[in-house]
This record gives structure tokens, sequence and C-alpha cells, in this order.
């Protein structure tokens, strides 16, 4: 009896130090930051003479400024609402398309399967400056196109009207290849007898896709929405390098980027350091994407009991 329970002890020593270093690397990189900005969030934060920083408790004062006098603010929620609603649109719908023609019996079906997904796994920093080098107005390739059919050149990423335009390309070029892997994934494990029922029916291919296709790939369908809009709302690299000021008029100005803004005291605006500021609006920010992964475990949820 004591030899079994020493093996067990032994055995939960074991499971609790291979365990330890991602928890410690969680509550050291997670956690602690997590509750640090909790408490930065209800405090000015100011440096004083001695190089040293002082808090000032103030409430929920930072958050009744933001989401009632901060018009950059809430500015940015709305572009990165419209950037995130375009976005995961355009890329489900592309995704959709292709991965129906590339599960037909095509010529170099993986070839082409594996040049869309490469750019989804490439940086997303090295993505935004090719893509920045193609849209740029003295010297983008783009341009030069459209120099040599006699058109006047567009300057891009200073013009409010293609300003997101040009990000919302970029985007959904760059994770257009994730979405299309998992749609011919689901696509081949519909059951094809569905589709042999149909035709006997005499469903032409338009029924079929709309009465077997679509229905079957609803849940991975969304899937790829919820996700998209989660990672949608957190978008900072592309929009910080490709538009580094937010765009002419605030027009790329998101949600992440304002933060990182009032936390980099690029706001002359914003009292104090700016930290907790940004404080408060990285936990407004956190507690939308929160609403979207609530959604997802309820209806997830939904469908595992029925």
């Amino acid at each position: 009896m004591k030899k079994v329970m020493t093996n067990k002890r032994k055995e939960n020593l074991q499971g609790t130090l291979f365990a330890a270093p991602p928890l410690i690397a969680f509550a050291l990189f997670g956690l602690i930051p997590l509750l640090v900005s909790l408490v930065l969030s209800f405090c000015l934060v100011e440096y004083n003479y001695e190089g040293g920083v002082e808090l000032t408790f103030l409430g929920l004062d930072n958050y009744i400024e933001i989401l009632t006098n901060d018009t950059r603010f809430l500015k940015s929620i709305g572009n990165t609402f419209i950037y995130s609603f375009i976005t995961v649109f355009l890329q489900i719908v592309l995704a959709l398309i292709l991965s129906i023609c590339l599960n037909t019996k095509i010529r170099f079906k993986k070839a082409f399967r594996t040049i869309l997904f490469i750019p989804y796994v490439c940086s997303m920093v090295a993505i935004a400056i090719m893509w920045k080098w193609v849209f740029d107005y003295n010297y983008g390739i783009l341009n030069d196109i459209l120099k040599s059919m006699n058109i006047a050149p567009i300057n891009w990423l200073r013009e409010s009207s293609t300003s997101m335009l040009v990000i919302i390309v970029m985007t959904v070029w760059s994770g257009l290849g994730f979405n299309m892997i998992l749609y011919s994934a689901a696509l081949g494990s519909i059951n094809r007898t569905y589709y042999e029922a149909a035709e006997i029916d005499g469903a032409n291919k338009l029924q079929q896709f709309w009465h077997i296709t679509l229905p079957q790939l609803k849940p991975i369908s969304f899937y790829l929405i919820i996700m998209g809009f989660i990672g949608s709302l957190q978008s900072f690299a592309n929009f910080q390098i490709m538009t580094p000021d937010g765009g002419p008029d605030d027009s790329t100005l998101t949600m992440g980027f304002r933060v990182f803004q009032v936390a980099m005291g690029d706001d002359a605006n914003v009292p104090g350091w700016g930290m907790g500021y940004a404080s408060a609006m990285g936990w407004i920010v956190g507690l939308i994407v929160m609403v979207f992964v609530v959604i997802y475990f309820y209806f997830n949820n939904r469908k595992e009991k029925n």
C-alpha cells in the first residue's frame, strides 16, 4: 500500500513539474499584466520629478471619458467594425468559391492550394511592407501600371476614401488561404449520397449547393465568422505599418491602434502618461471581443446538446 502511495506521489510531482513552466509563463506574461492593466485603468498614471511613477485613483473617470468624450476612440470603434464586417464577409465568400473550384477535378489542385495558403503563414509585418510598396504613391507598382495607361496616379494610403480599402484588400488576401483549407476539408467530408439522391430527384447544381452544401457547411462557416471577427477586432500590425498615423482623417484608426497611440504617449490631449487611459481602452476592447467569444461558446454548446 505504501509503495502504491509513493508511486502516486511521484506521478503527481512529475505532473506538477511538467505543468509548472507554462503556468509560470502564463502568470508572468499573461495574468499579472492583465491584473496590473485593470488596476491602471482606474488611475491617472504620471511621472514624478524623481523618475518614478505616481498613481492617482480616478474610479470610473477614464471609462466615462472614453465612452462619452473621446471622439477618436468612438470613431475607431466604427472603423474597426466596418473593417471587420467587410473583411470577414469577403474572406468567407471568396474562400467558399475557391474551395468549391479546387474540389473539382482540375490539374495541379494541390499546388494551387499551397500557393493560396502561403500568405497565411507569412509574417503580417512582411506582408504589410510588401503591399505598402505596391500601393506607394511615388514608386508603387500599381501606380506605375496606371501611368502606363495614361491614368493619373492615386495616393492610395493618404486619401480617406481609399486607405481603408487598401488594408481590407491586403487582409483578405493574406487570410484567404486558411478559410479555403478549412472549407475544402469540410466539403470533402460531405456524404456524396446526398448529391446522388438530389440528382435522382432532379435537383440542379444550384439547388444542390443551396439545400445540401450550404447547410452542411454551417458549423464551419459559423466558426470562421466568429473567429474572423475576433481576429479583425484586434488587428494592429497591418494598420500600424500601412498607415502609421491612423490614416487621413483617422480613416484607418482602429481600436487596437488607438490603444497603442495613447499608451505610447502619441496623443497630447490624454492626461498624464496615458498608460492608465490606454488600459481602460484595452479593457473596453477586451469586453467587446468577449461578447463574440460568449456568442461562439453559447451556440457551440447548443449544437452539442442538440
